[in-house]
């Protein structure tokens, strides 16, 4: 994968739309490694009194983890994410869920994933995620989640 072009505005990586948006900017995209960041709004969905919930970081993590399975998939002259496809991810399970520190609005999260390709056909790709949300350099969340993709080929 090559990091030295640009990437895409989140919205050509993801399905999402705001107010669901959960990433800002991909950091990086290396091996099976990805990296986002993404700062917590006050009008956030997954923002309560100021706090970022949760649910918040783990969309934050699978948001990631989708960004990276649409550099792994990419063929060439594609389109990242092809509207079109009308393309499914979702969270499987979560296990290992260890939740340290909730964000306040105004902190940036910084987000990593680790991808295992466990499963993959013409129509379906599971995955295992491992996932770590930092907020200033400390530990906010940690996870282990399955990923499934449904893909329309």
């Amino acid at each position: 994968m090559d990091n030295r072009r640009p990437f895409p505005d989140i919205e050509e990586l993801i399905p999402h739309r705001p107010p669901m948006v959960m990433v800002d900017r991909v950091v990086s995209v290396d091996g099976l490694k990805t990296e986002t960041s993404f700062l917590v709004k006050s009008e956030c969905l997954f923002v309560h009194r100021g706090t970022l919930s949760e649910m918040g970081m783990l969309e934050n993590l699978a948001q990631t983890s989708f960004i990276f399975l649409n550099y792994f998939f990419i063929r060439p002259n594609e389109a990242l994410w092809d509207k079109e496809k009308d393309n499914l991810g979702v969270i499987s399970t979560i296990l290992d869920l260890e939740v340290v520190t909730l964000p306040k609005v105004g902190d940036r999260l910084l987000t990593s994933t680790h991808t295992e390709l466990v499963f993959t056909s013409d129509f379906l790709k599971i995955c295992n995620i491992q996932g770590q949300v930092s907020v200033n350099g400390t530990m906010a969340l940690t996870a282990t989640m399955k990923m499934l993709l449904q893909t329309n080929d």
